[in-house]
């Protein structure tokens, strides 16, 4: 599953894409320490074959 991590600051937005939770989760605990806000994980789930 990838993971897509959403924060902006006071000039923009970025996206990162991260391939596991803890991971994602880690690098938006780095974002908000870092003065980033509106820091969101947005989960991406790959389509099922049918």
């Amino acid at each position: 599953m990838t993971y897509f991590i959403y924060a902006r600051d006071g000039t923009g937005q970025i996206i990162l894409k991260r391939e596991s939770e803890d991971v994602a989760l880690k690098k938006a605990h780095e974002l908000k320490e870092m003065g980033w806000f509106d820091v969101e994980i947005r989960q991406d789930r790959e389509p099922t074959a049918a």
